[in-house]
């Protein structure tokens, strides 16, 4: 390490922290950084493209009624079959909202395994997504007014 006197301080020479093979390696450790950082940034987007295209549909078990919604639970689609209109209106309401129940189950399950399979069983990722699926959806419709 080279030492220079200036004005009574000591400076040291930056490049002289270095050999040259020291540099190199580091530059390559950072370089491969970069390059894993880059892979699973794209590996990120995908999963997240994957996600974003789940649907899943479930069919109540008379088929009156059959309702599709994303990864989020989001409803997609819902489509009655003409027994649904021979139904009264609460119970209508409450093998809708059964069934949504239903098909978010499935569409979580897909998006679980969408991410155990790109992150591992044991990425936190899975675990708190396999936590929000544990919790229990409402029983009861919410029933609002707007």
């Amino acid at each position: 390490m080279t030492q220079v006197m200036d004005s009574g301080a000591t400076i040291t020479r930056v490049t002289d922290l270095f050999s040259s093979r020291e540099a190199e390696a580091a530059i390559a450790r950072i370089e491969q950084q970069v390059a894993e950082a880059q892979v699973r940034a794209a590996q990120a987007q995908q999963v997240q493209a994957d996600i974003d295209a789940v649907r899943a549909s479930a069919t109540s078990p008379r088929r009156e009624v059959t309702v599709t919604v994303d990864a989020a639970g989001r409803l997609a689609g819902i489509r009655l079959a003409d027994a649904a209109y021979e139904l009264r209106p609460d119970a209508l309401e409450q093998l809708i909202v059964e069934t949504a129940g239903r098909a978010q189950v499935l569409a979580g399950e897909q998006a679980l395994e969408i991410t155990r399979v790109a992150f591992g069983a044991d990425s936190p990722i899975v675990g708190h997504l396999a936590g929000e699926l544990d919790r229990e959806p409402p029983s009861q419709p919410m029933g609002f007014r707007v």
